[in-house]
């Protein structure tokens, strides 16, 4: 054998080998890529759907049409510790199967009164004597309603179109003269 293709038959298995772990290898495919999270296509299907049952569509656009659940991730990767993310993604992944569990059938196929239902279900059923599973569950639920009406507030719609915020407070009303007669004596 030739030195020089051994050698470069080696080089090729080396960084064949230091590649390697870094792929991936699973059915689903990661549709975010964050600091610490990945997402999959399923999860984020599922978060669409949550905050679209929170804030559903009316007159005005719903937290699904403001893209809210993208707000959700990124404050889930960036604002969360790990215990809390790490709590946080148990009750992700456990969320459709005690939906299941609880009414039948999985979050995504039920009308939207039986979602809205099983959240308050889920958020009224964490106790302190609950099981761990169930806190994940309940916390992931919890943290879900409390960042997408943050991030709906607070999406650029919102500020301009419906609430408009004006940095400096209206025109000043000049002084008015008082008449003397309905003047009210301090001094006593």
């Amino acid at each position: 054998m030739d030195r020089r293709n051994a050698l470069r038959n080696l080089g090729i298995l080396t960084g064949g080998m230091v590649l390697l772990p870094s792929c991936n290898f699973s059915e689903e495919k990661v549709s975010l890529v964050m600091n610490k999270l990945n997402i999959k296509t399923s999860e984020e299907a599922l978060m669409k759907e949550l905050v679209s049952c929170i804030i559903p569509e009316g007159d005005i656009p719903g937290a699904a049409s403001l893209e809210v659940h993208n707000f959700v991730w990124i404050m889930v990767d960036d604002c969360m510790d790990d215990e809390k993310q790490a709590s946080f993604l148990k009750g992700m992944k456990s969320f459709d199967s005690f939906a299941k569990e609880m009414k039948g059938t999985s979050f995504l196929s039920m009308q939207q009164s039986e979602r809205e239902n099983s959240l308050s279900d889920i958020i009224s059923q964490a106790s302190e004597d609950a099981d761990p599973l169930q806190k994940d569950i309940s916390f992931f639920v919890s943290a879900v309603k409390g960042l997408t009406s943050y991030g709906y507030m607070q999406s650029e719609y919102i500020m301009k179109e419906v609430m408009p915020y004006t940095l400096i407070p209206g025109s000043y009303g000049p002084c008015e003269t008082v008449d003397n007669s309905k003047r009210i004596n301090v001094n006593g």
